[in-house]
């Protein structure tokens, strides 16, 4: 599988042109962005939470950070917590387990989207398989993104040396 029929079919609906972008097969986002070469600060990944009441929301922040629910929570004004990985697959059938597209509004969930994606030349999302990334440009990105919530929702760098988190740098891996 190359993409999730449900992005697929929604790229169609919106007319969105993408480029596949293959790599090899790893289990984590960044991972994948390592093995495919790419900046992981313009790889988006996707984490899905869910409130207290019961609404799902998709994180799409940075491959190299963690979400920070704490900010997250002050920006949408509810209390949210990390989905697990049971509801992911009755959420996202047509994906690999842990290829989730950060791409919600495909399948019909609400997002919130770092700011630091609507500022980066290209954004590669996975594709819903560990094989290939999507890569979309800003412009089309920003359209998709655009009315949806957004925000500095990053935490710490994850998988990045120290001199990373000293120096506020993201270094292209």
């Amino acid at each position: 599988m190359a993409i999730a029929i449900t992005l697929k079919e929604y790229f169609e609906h919106e007319n969105i042109h993408y480029d596949t972008i293959k790599h090899r097969r790893a289990l984590t986002t960044l991972d994948s962005s390592r093995t495919a070469h790419l900046p992981a600060g313009n790889v988006a990944k996707a984490v899905v939470l869910e409130s207290v009441t019961g609404d799902y929301l998709m994180a799409s922040l940075p491959a190299n950070s963690r979400v920070s629910l704490t900010d997250v929570n002050n920006l949408m004004g509810k209390y949210y917590y990390l989905v697990n990985e049971h509801k992911l697959q009755d959420l996202f059938p047509d994906c690999a387990k842990g290829a989730i597209p950060a791409m919600g509004t495909a399948y019909n969930m609400s997002m919130i989207v770092d700011n630091s994606l609507l500022t980066a030349d290209s954004i590669y999302i996975e594709s819903g398989d560990h094989r290939n990334f999507l890569k979309l440009s800003n412009s089309e990105y920003n359209d998709l993104v655009e009315e949806m919530s957004h925000g500095d929702i990053r935490g710490k760098n994850m998988g990045a040396p120290r001199i990373w988190e000293r120096t506020n740098v993201n270094w292209r891996i």
